[in-house]
């Protein structure tokens, strides 16, 4: 496999069942493990939704990752922001450029859409974490930033 192999496009309703199994190889998120309903109708959802980006890797016409990214319009800093929220890339993908090719593609979508910065949500505890895939990238970690979370529960 090579960069040039790797073909980067935004999801379509049709690549749903493809991320859908994605989730399941990978073992994420246990709530979208039974009849995968509630992952299709986010995944249906964030298609149309404006501030959202998703864009998926695939080679030979298989999906092999997908990148979330959504845009942030803060009031106080320069306009607005895009925050990686998801990279997958199928486990016998890694380490072949196809994760590097979905966050430079959602870089080139944060420039289009004239955001002043880009940002990465990633647990400490992932391994794209533990190998340094986003300093690697030029990303550098905001240790001085504390991110909080409180549950919200809805129903």
């Amino acid at each position: 496999m090579t960069d040039s192999d790797i073909k980067i496009r935004p999801l379509r309703n049709s690549d749903i069942e493809a991320v859908m199994r994605l989730h399941r190889e990978l073992g994420w998120n246990p709530a979208f493990m039974a009849d995968g309903s509630t992952l299709r109708q986010r995944l249906q959802s964030l298609i149309i939704e404006e501030s959202a980006l998703l864009l998926v890797a695939e080679i030979d016409d298989h999906v092999i990752g997908y990148v979330h990214g959504e845009i942030i319009i803060y009031l106080l800093f320069a306009g607005r922001e895009m925050m990686i929220t998801e990279v997958f890339v199928r486990e016998k993908a890694r380490g072949k450029g196809v994760g590097k090719a979905l966050v430079t593609a959602i870089e080139n979508e944060a420039v289009k859409e004239k955001c002043f910065r880009i940002s990465v949500l990633n647990s400490r505890e992932r391994e794209s974490y533990k190998r340094g895939f986003y300093p690697n990238m030029g990303y550098s970690e905001r240790e001085q930033t504390a991110t909080f979370v409180k549950r919200l529960d809805w129903g």
